[in-house]
């Protein structure tokens, strides 16, 4: 069983050389910060096309990557098309990438579906998610021999549930794993249809401050915050996923959540492509320490 690629070419590269490239370009200028502690247990990353969200994600993957914990990744995903009906496991096969194959780590899905009454094998429920595909690329370049447990997860109370569960399991028979959680933030502006602060740069500026009304709940690892958050104040399309983050990262020993870096979409298309627009989208970099 083998899942397609089918953001590649459009979120990113589906050239294997420019893809790899590119990724490489993105991992290069995500250098962990020097006081960043020796234990990471998991973190959270964006998930828009690779010129938006390819640099805060690929800060959230290196950073794993130098504890040594992207060998095997439980990663939560966005249900953006409501597919989840809960928490849906892809337990077996892979994942295609340009990159080549990212396999599933079918045994660790075995166990967290045998210790779950939440968790659910639903291969179908990923078929048009892309949360966790564009990490993938990323996550090979980083980690050859990476391997996944891919969860689409719905934004319920229950998220908690099932991260603690999750969490559970890693620190008692996978104390190796990281779980990551992947949400975009606010996404603010005319193009959304969500405009509480006006439009043009009080707007934007507005949409910043509703971005970090969630960072500080997820900093402080306030993961059942997290989920009501999002509901109130649209500031998460990923809450399942990272509120289940969160309660898993603290049950393997995370103590704090860490912001390795912040941007919007208009902040990019201002100083990359000297472009303006009065929409944007949030993207953070967050460890779990």
């Amino acid at each position: 069983m083998l899942r397609q690629a089918y953001r590649a070419g459009s979120f990113y590269e589906a050239d294997p050389a420019g893809c790899r490239a590119e990724a490489a370009r993105l991992l290069d200028s995500a250098e962990p910060p020097e006081d960043l502690p020796a234990e990471v247990y998991g973190g959270v990353v964006p998930h828009a096309g690779w010129m938006f969200s390819g640099a805060p994600a690929a800060r959230t993957i290196r950073a794993l990557a130098s504890r040594g914990r992207l060998r095997r990744v439980v990663i939560f995903g966005a249900d953006h098309w409501g597919l989840a009906q809960g928490a849906a496991v892809y337990d077996r096969g892979g994942w295609l990438t340009p990159l080549g194959e990212v396999p599933v780590d079918e045994e660790l899905a075995s166990a967290l579906l045998s210790s779950s009454r939440l968790l659910r094998a639903d291969a179908d429920a990923h078929a048009r998610e892309h949360s966790i595909e564009v990490q993938l690329p990323l996550m090979r370049a980083a980690c050859e021999d990476v391997r996944i447990v891919p969860i689409n997860i719905s934004p319920s109370p229950h998220a908690v549930e099932v991260g603690r569960e999750v969490g559970a399991m890693l620190a008692e028979r996978f104390p190796d794993a990281a779980v990551v959680g992947s949400t975009d933030l606010t996404h603010y502006g005319p193009q959304y249809g969500f405009t509480p602060g006006g439009v043009g740069a009080a707007g934007l500026e507005w949409a910043r401050r509703n971005d970090q009304r969630i960072l500080r709940l997820i900093e402080q690892l306030q993961d059942e915050q997290v989920i009501s958050e999002a509901a109130a104040h649209q500031n998460a399309c990923g809450a399942g996923a990272v509120a289940a983050t969160i309660a898993a990262c603290r049950q393997m020993g995370a103590t704090r959540g860490v912001c390795l870096s912040y941007t919007t979409s208009a902040d990019v298309l201002e100083q990359v492509y000297r472009t303006r627009s009065d929409d944007a989208v949030g993207y953070a970099a967050v460890v779990f320490v």
